[in-house]
């Protein structure tokens, strides 16, 4: 089955093959897609008065791993025509506790799926790249840029050669310039696809860098340009897509350099040192010493 095809399109190639009870879902799913975007699968059992089990076998009977991921298709779907906002404007009528109590359940699931995702062998392929790169740069842009932040900061305290690569900087000519072989260049981008990063990893692999994407499924544009790809596992509550996934790849990836690279801990240590330098760090003294912004100044809190 084509997994560029959307959600309709998907039910309707496999209705001949579906029981009568599933054909009864389908109808419902493929003439209320909108409202089906946001129920649970218990919600959408009950409006077609069948079981939570028969919602989570029709979804595996037309082609998904499960109900979770035919929602989230059909809310990737939505976002593309109706925007941010407009999904706003459908979701409607969700409580507080509720939603939280959904992000956190999501959260939760998003982690165990992205470990299902990735093989350890695609992880091992992208840490050695990382060890033996000369730099590493991050891009993303959008929602994805302080993810971008995230991968690059923790990064770079264990390998000490990380840097953001974005158009926001806007001196992408002069940088691109010393970008080329034993360079890694990783980019983080989900469903809208903003073309800066992709057109970032373009121009790179040109230059003969190593690429790495960091997306959401085999057919993301990052993951067409990329020599290695890890993907992340995404849902939503209502519009806000936890970023649960990214972080867990970007943990895994940090934990396992530190794992693979002998000079890491002594890294480590030097920061501490610095930390101590700069009066932010006594060790066995509470952290929340003060730094003397200038002479004759009141110490500003800084915090970590």
């Amino acid at each position: 089955m084509d997994a560029t095809l959307r959600t309709a399109d998907r039910i309707k190639s496999h209705f001949g093959g579906l029981t009568k009870a599933q054909q009864n879902i389908a109808q419902y799913i493929v003439e209320r897609s909108d409202a089906v975007a946001f129920m649970t699968a218990k919600q959408l059992a009950v409006a077609v008065a069948q079981s939570d089990a028969a919602v989570v076998r029709f979804s595996k009977a037309v082609g998904f791993a499960g109900f979770l991921e035919m929602r989230e298709a059909l809310r990737g779907e939505m976002l593309d025509v109706e925007g941010s906002s407009g999904m706003a404007q459908k979701a409607g009528g969700s409580t507080t506790i509720s939603v939280r109590e959904e992000v956190q359940a999501i959260s939760t699931e998003l982690v165990e799926r992205t470990g299902e995702m990735n093989s350890g062998e695609a992880f091992e392929k992208v840490v050695d790249a990382l060890v033996d790169a000369r730099r590493i740069l991050v891009s993303g842009h959008g929602t994805s840029y302080p993810l971008a932040a995230y991968v690059s900061m923790h990064l770079n305290q264990c390998l000490d050669k990380v840097e953001i690569l974005n158009v926001d900087q806007g001196d992408l000519a002069e940088r691109f310039r010393s970008i080329g072989p034993g360079d890694v260049v990783i980019g983080i981008g989900y469903v809208r696809y903003l073309p800066f990063t992709v057109d970032i990893l373009t121009v790179a692999k040109q230059l003969g860098a190593t690429v790495v994407a960091i997306t959401d499924k085999l057919t993301s544009p990052l993951a067409h340009v990329a020599d290695h790809s890890l993907f992340a596992a995404r849902s939503t509550s209502a519009i806000w897509w936890s970023q649960a996934g990214t972080f867990a790849i970007a943990d895994a990836l940090t934990a396992m350099c530190m794992a693979k690279d002998s000079q890491s801990t002594e890294r480590l240590r030097q920061a501490d040192e610095m930390l101590a330098k700069l009066g932010l760090w006594n060790r066995g003294l509470p952290s929340n010493r003060s730094l003397n912004v200038s002479a004759g100044d009141t110490d500003a809190d800084v915090s970590g």
